[in-house]
């Protein structure tokens, strides 16, 4: 069973993807993306050491009690831990969770790297959002997707090509509880 260096996870969310979904959020990233809105996310360091059984643990309480739908990997930069991503992403599939992957890299360049975890994790992933951050290119029209020089991949049939467009609003999410504040989604511009 792998480890994964974690920044944030949320265990519901409604921002990160389509319908509710569980996020999870990697740590290290090595695009550093100018205006990238997860700059604490980018230093290759150890945060959160968690075991992939230990997520797949949460994932399935918030499928019982959140009624997820899937399961939104983000960074940082999730392909830099393929190998723990990708036993997550089977997981997510064989309880019937969808899984969507935010990258930096492009789709092609992860195919040219000829990683074993990299093509395990495409394998398991119904929904590819590639491509570094640009951002003077900011996306005003898709929901979910950062800039508009990022690609949508369906990867399976799961969802209907223009999903991203389905609120044609970006969302941000502002979680207040005993451990602080939370935000996720669209960063605020203030």
């Amino acid at each position: 069973m792998a480890y994964l260096n974690l920044a944030a996870i949320r265990t519901c969310t409604e921002a990160e993807g389509p319908g509710k979904r569980f996020a999870i959020w990697s740590q290290g990233c090595l695009r550093r993306c100018p205006g990238c809105c997860n700059p604490h996310m980018q230093p290759m360091e150890r945060k959160h050491l968690v075991k992939v059984d230990k997520l797949m643990e949460l994932i399935l309480k918030s499928k019982a009690e959140e009624d997820i739908e899937g399961v939104s990997f983000i960074g940082g930069e999730p392909v830099l831990q393929a190998e723990g991503f990708a036993e997550l992403a089977q997981y997510c599939q064989k309880v019937g969770l969808s899984v969507l992957l935010f990258t930096g890299y492009y789709y092609e360049d992860l195919l040219a790297m000829e990683d074993d975890d990299i093509d395990r994790l495409l394998r398991n992933t119904d929904i590819l959002v590639d491509g570094e951050f640009i951002e003077s290119l900011r996306d005003q029209e898709r929901d979910w997707v950062g800039s508009e020089n990022q690609h949508v991949i369906f990867l399976s049939d799961r969802y209907n090509a223009g999903i991203e467009f389905e609120h044609g609003v970006h969302n941000t999410e502002i979680r207040i509880s005993d451990g602080g504040v939370g935000i996720n989604g669209w960063p605020l511009e203030i």
